[in-house]
């Protein structure tokens, strides 16, 4: 084991190189550190109790999500009876009362056929599961009325979606190149937890948060062109399946238009979207791209309605009202409004991110200031360097100058080693990624005692230097190797089951691990071996 060739030797310094190339960047300016190829200006990144930043805790409002299901599932009966023979004609009513949806029956002969269509409507819940859950629940109630609830797998599925796509949604929001090391984390059954490190505008990021982005195209109904129509939609006093939406930034309650309620063109047809110049006015607009389908869909719609007028709806409200002069088939397009560049660009990452399926309400806000996390960063630098001095003095004092040295020069390539790790996975340090360096440095010399320990007892049984040092490296591979690989296991199964700063703890552990069985089962060999091939000692000083 102590016999390296050159292939291993060039492999093991050159880890160790890139080791100090990559952890370099964190101790050089930024102006040096521009300088550096691309892969060698990265560092580790501070996380939000170290470099400060904002954290909010973000509630979702769930309850107009199951309301919007609740009247879902009343449209989807009422289009169930639509398309059956002979119910369209007989059916009375579907309404909601609290959280079902019921109905009446002209003629109690049709009880059973409407019973079969409200039941083929109630499909499983998660079509990808096993699970044989549905989606509603039938109940026929007295003689000619019928029941239709929302399942309690039902809503537990719809409460998961919302929050999943909600954080997801945020991450495209806040984050939309992936270079922040935030935190988002579902909390309890209805919260997400938000942390932004080294946030400089909190408001940006609220004003995000309380955008929720909903896009749609809806037709612009002839009325609008009545006065006395738009007195009456500015009442509530609506005609069937029409919308009254008010103009953006309209002081007037009449300053707006009666659209049609029902669309197929939304925020989810969106393919892509980013700010740009009018073409011959030169103006800011946004830009966008509909997916294949619904450039289908809006060509159509378009070559339908020559002539007529389309409103673009953003958060109910309209922002701009065009006429079709000519069929849109192309699936793509721009959209004009009162924009600046800045409200372009906006609104074009909004677009990007995509609609949050329900409304957030920021219950709890804090921002942590960047003294309290360069007071952190100095506790951990102090705390480092009195383990580091502590650890280096009691190898030497427990096992001579020579192989305490190597001890010490291991743990020091180590440290650098799990920096140059840190840097190159872009991970986020944090006050418990801290502590978990430090629980590396006491952790990182144990297995140089169970080696050092193991050639004491060889020497003292009377064998050679080679043959003591040989036997110690061997026999101690194993025990080193089961007690670390449990380690690993720990933090491993902390950063899958953890999150926030559970992770940070577990990311420099593990690596702190990885690391201190490479430099002292291999570097630590690699300089005992050079020694011992140099200085050939009758005995060893341990």
């Amino acid at each position: 084991m102590l016999f390296f060739s050159k292939w291993k030797i060039t492999f093991i310094l050159g880890a160790v190189l890139l080791g100090v190339f990559f952890a370099l960047p964190n101790a050089l300016s930024p102006e040096l550190r521009n300088k550096l190829p691309a892969p060698f200006q990265r560092t580790i990144n501070l996380g939000l109790d170290l470099q400060g930043g904002a954290h909010m805790l973000l509630e979702v409002d769930l309850t107009s999500v199951l309301a919007q299901a609740l009247d879902n599932e009343r449209e989807a009966v009422r289009q169930g009876f639509r398309e059956a023979d002979r119910l369209r004609t007989e059916f009375i009513r579907v309404n909601e009362e609290g959280d079902a949806v019921v109905g009446r029956m002209r003629n109690a002969e049709d009880m059973p056929k409407a019973l079969d269509v409200l039941r083929e409507l109630s499909v499983p819940v998660d079509p990808t599961s096993l699970s044989t859950d549905k989606t509603t629940k039938v109940e026929q109630d007295g003689e000619k009325g019928f029941k239709v609830a929302i399942t309690d797998a039902n809503i537990e599925y719809i409460q998961t979606r919302t929050i999943a796509k909600s954080i997801e949604v945020l991450r495209r929001r806040i984050d939309p190149q992936g270079t922040t090391e935030m935190t988002l984390a579902r909390e309890g059954d209805d919260r997400i937890l938000l942390q932004v490190p080294g946030a400089k505008n909190v408001d940006e990021i609220k004003d995000r948060i309380n955008k929720t982005a909903n896009l749609s195209f809806n037709m612009v109904r002839k009325e609008s062109s009545s006065e006395a129509a738009m007195r009456l939609a500015a009442e509530g006093k609506l005609p069937p399946g029409a919308i009254f939406v008010m103009n953006q930034n309209a002081t007037n309650p009449a300053d707006g238009l009666i659209l049609e309620k029902r669309t197929k063109i939304t925020g989810e047809c969106l393919k892509s979207s980013s700010e740009g110049l009018h073409p011959t006015a030169n103006y800011p607009i946004v830009n966008f791209g509909f997916n294949i389908s619904c450039a289908k869909i809006f060509g159509k719609l378009t070559s339908e309605n020559l002539g007529n007028r389309f409103a673009v709806v953003l958060d109910d409200e309209i922002i701009t009202a065009p006429r079709i002069n000519g069929a849109i088939t192309g699936g793509s397009g721009y959209i004009e409004g009162s924009f600046t560049i800045e409200s372009a660009r906006e609104l074009s990452l909004l677009l990007n991110a995509g609609a949050l399926p329900a409304k957030l309400i920021i219950v709890e806000e804090r921002t942590v200031s960047a003294e309290l996390g360069k007071d952190s960063i100095d506790a951990g630098k102090t705390a480092s360097v009195i383990g580091l001095l502590g650890v280096g003095i009691f190898m030497w004092l427990s096992y001579g100058l020579r192989f305490g040295t190597i001890a010490n020069i291991a743990l020091f390539i180590n440290i650098i080693l799990i920096a140059g790790a840190l840097s190159l996975m872009g991970a986020t340090l944090t006050l418990p990624g801290i502590a978990g360096i430090i629980l590396t440095i006491g952790m990182a010399v144990d297995a140089n005692v169970l080696i050092f320990e193991r050639i004491r007892e060889e020497a003292h049984l009377g064998r050679p230097p080679v043959n003591a040092i040989e036997t110690g490296y061997r026999r101690s591979l194993a025990p080193i190797l089961d007690a670390n690989i449990t380690t690993l296991i720990a933090a491993v199964t902390l950063y899958f089951v953890g999150s926030g700063p559970v992770r940070g703890f577990a990311v420099t552990l593990a690596i702190g691990i990885i690391m201190s069985v490479f430099t002292a089962v291999i570097v630590a060999r690699l300089i005992t071996a050079t020694w011992l091939r140099r200085t050939r000692p009758k005995s060893l000083p341990i």
